[in-house]
């Protein structure tokens, strides 16, 4: 029998398997190159991540998030979700309950099952991939009440904090009260005829709690087409506030009315019944377990009307509840709405993507390199019937109260490159967002225009002042009036104390140290700056005298009245005696006692708000300070001008300077802890975004190759 010759095709078969297999090899090989990013760390420690797609850039930024704020990453998860309580205690239980009230616990679970498009939800989850992975390096860092992670958890962040609005709104009218809210903010716009170099500007100053979710993390991002650059909420991959590559976009509180409440009559029979066009109809009823740290879990029964969720405990005694009406109650597409917002290329179609209706009560100003300036009072407004106090709650027994739709963005407060050439909102109606502003309430409907805290503010009032005379706006400029600290009230102060003394002061003048406590505030230049001598005795000597004098004479520039004008020396006399037993002398400089700073390190900072009603004063940098319990005293920044980001737009680029008031990192260890409290904050400047690329490869510290999963 002839033998086979079997070695004869092995050495063929061999190479064959061999380049088979390598084609394989290097096709997986350079899948894996095309999901290959870096992420380079500038001199401030900003993360700049360069993808060659959305999804993979996405992964990148949640990595950056977790390498400077896991913890807030981690607890945004928990707060957008209703999970706070078992991490951190029975206190945080009603904010759970609102939370899962709001159903952001399961319509996001829902959303990325059936209606997120597919794009986005590889985004999202390859955000939260990012954040995963650098746990799995890190694990000394995760912390034990870490939760679970899933990516549509970063679409329940953002509508998290929004919600915080639409809820404050229902609240309001539940109690039937119109305060303002704790955030305030400033945004201003100029157009290209106003700016020295030709150029629209554009500035976002949110003035927000330093602690929660309002601690925005700095970032840049270009992965395909998406091109980010500003400030994000932890846990978050789009943009809350700064620019793309054409457009850039600012917001302050105050918007139109989006949310109701509705009364119910309960049916006497039956508790679990409420009245409807002349018919007992039944709750419904939704149950969730609140888990709680070191204590048993909480039932909740969430009941609902056909206007919304009951809020508050029915009251039985009087045979009514209340219900929550607002239209964001189960819509999630605020991910898609951002989306299209970071993608915008003009403000055309920046105004298309505001035209979803998704985004909270604002008051957003947009600008593009194009050379337009656009605001508009943004929200997703219900349509009302007439004849009824929206402000208070509205009988829910009938259908003749229910709304009537959604009105469309073309019937908001708004307007596009205004003939004054600049806008500015600083928390104020839109009546007064220039001079001879067009804005006006009566040609809106009252729910829409819904102007009742923010009708005007100081800061407005120095906004306006300083914009309205400044027909060429250089960059310094712009960067002085983001940073500013001038007290609008300076001026009518200085004039009342110099009528003051001139017509009562004889006396007290003999005295030196009054006199030149009197001489150094009429000579004061009214900024709140870390040198001023004068700073520190005029905020002494308001808040002694604003309860004693006429205030409002004062800010109206009238004369005071000769008891007033005594009143307003003895403040000064009051000041000085109390700053001498706190200080141990007259002269300490703001600086020395308005400071920013966090665990033991602190640099003065200029800027300030404090006082009440017409006294109530506040620079455009608003510093709202508190003072330190263990320093009397001093005084430590606790809320405020956080996130500050000017933009300028020629025709072919976006450039963009921005400041944080402490660092980006989280970490007591990093360099960026405070290196911005000490080397820009404190000494009102700011740094360059490093948005071209050639300029960020000449300042870059450090430069991290990560490699995404991809699709």
């Amino acid at each position: 029998m002839k033998r086979t010759n079997w070695s004869r095709p092995v050495l063929p078969l061999l190479a064959l398997t061999v380049a088979i297999c390598g084609i394989a090899f290097n096709a997986e090989a350079a899948k894996k190159d095309n999901h290959k990013l870096t992420l380079y760390r500038d001199i401030w420690g900003i993360p700049h991540i360069y993808a060659n797609s959305e999804a993979d850039a996405a992964y990148g930024l949640g990595y950056a998030q977790a390498e400077d704020r896991l913890e807030d990453v981690l607890t945004n998860v928990r707060a957008s979700v209703g999970t706070l309580s078992e991490a951190f205690g029975d206190k945080f239980i009603e904010d759970d309950r609102m939370v899962r009230m709001m159903k952001n616990d399961t319509l996001f679970k829902e959303y990325w099952e059936k209606g997120v498009p597919p794009n986005l939800k590889a985004l999202g989850d390859s955000f939260i991939e990012g954040v995963k992975a650098y746990m799995k390096e890190h694990p000394e860092k995760v912390p034990a009440w870490a939760p679970e992670l899933h990516g549509w958890q970063s679409a329940a962040i953002m509508r998290r904090l929004i919600l915080d609005w639409p809820v404050g709104t229902f609240m309001d009218d539940y109690n039937n009260r119109k305060e303002e809210p704790p955030r305030g903010s400033n945004e201003w716009a100029v157009m290209p005829e106003r700016s020295a170099d030709g150029v629209p500007i554009l500035m976002t100053d949110p003035h927000l709690t330093w602690e929660g979710m309002a601690v925005f993390h700095e970032a840049r991002l270009h992965g395909g087409d998406l091109h980010m650059s500003g400030f994000f909420v932890p846990g978050c991959p789009f943009l809350g506030l700064g620019h793309n590559n054409f457009i850039g976009w600012a917001c302050t509180t105050g918007g139109p009315d989006t949310s109701d409440v509705y009364v119910v009559k309960l049916n006497p029979d039956n508790p679990m019944q409420y009245q409807y066009d002349g018919k007992w109809l039944d709750f419904e009823t939704r149950k969730t377990t609140i888990p709680v740290k070191d204590k048993d879990p909480v039932e909740v029964t969430f009941l609902s009307t056909v206007h919304g969720p009951i809020i508050g405990e029915p009251d039985t005694k009087n045979g009514v509840a209340y219900a929550a009406a607002t239209p964001y109650l189960d819509e999630p597409g605020l991910f898609e709405q951002q989306y299209k917002m970071c993608m915008a290329k003009n403000t055309d179609e920046f105004y298309q993507a505001l035209g979803m209706n998704l985004f909270m009560e604002q008051n957003l100003l947009f600008a593009d390199r194009d050379g337009n300036v656009q605001y508009v009072r943004t929200g997703r407004v219900p349509a009302r019937p007439d004849g009824y106090d929206w402000d208070k709650p509205v009988d829910g027994s009938t259908s003749a109260s229910r709304w009537l739709g959604i009105e469309p963005i073309e019937n908001l407060v708004q307007i596009k490159n205004p003939e004054q050439g600049y806008l500015q909102n600083c928390n104020i109606s839109p009546a007064v967002m220039t001079e001879n502003s067009p804005m006006l309430p009566e040609k809106y409907k009252k729910y829409i225009y819904n102007t009742s805290w923010d009708k005007q503010n100081n800061r407005g009032r120095r906004a306006l002042q300083l914009l309205a005379a400044d027909d060429s706006i250089t960059k310094e400029e712009a960067i002085a009036y983001t940073t500013d600290t001038g007290d609008f009230l300076a001026e009518p102060w200085k004039k009342a104390l110099k009528e003051a003394v001139d017509k009562a002061g004889a006396e007290k003048m003999k005295d030196a140290e009054f006199a030149k406590a009197a001489n150094d505030i009429l000579a004061w230049d009214g900024m709140f700056d870390v040198d001023s001598v004068a700073a520190p005795v005029v905020m002494y000597w308001r808040l002694a005298t604003q309860k004693e004098v006429d205030t409002q004479a004062i800010f109206d520039g009238k004369p005071l009245a000769e008891a007033d004008q005594v009143k307003l020396l003895e403040g000064l006399s009051k000041a000085l005696a109390e700053m001498k037993g706190i200080y141990g002398k007259y002269g300490v400089t703001w600086g020395d006692i308005n400071v920013v700073g966090r665990d033991g390190r602190y640099f003065p900072a200029g800027g300030m708000r404090f006082g009440e009603g017409a006294a109530e004063t506040g620079s455009l940098r608003v510093v709202k300070s508190r003072e330190m319990p263990d320093q009397k005293g001093k005084f430590l920044g606790r809320a405020g001008s956080s996130t500050l980001m000017l933009m300028f737009f020629p025709k072919d680029r976006v450039e963009s300077y921005s400041v944080v008031v402490w660092g980006n990192s989280a970490d007591p260890k990093s360099p960026h802890y405070l290196d911005q409290a000490e080397k820009l904050y404190s000494t009102r400047q700011m740094k360059p975004t490093f948005w071209d690329k050639k300029e960020l490869l000449e300042n870059v510290e450090a430069e991290k190759t990560l490699t995404a999963p991809g699709a």
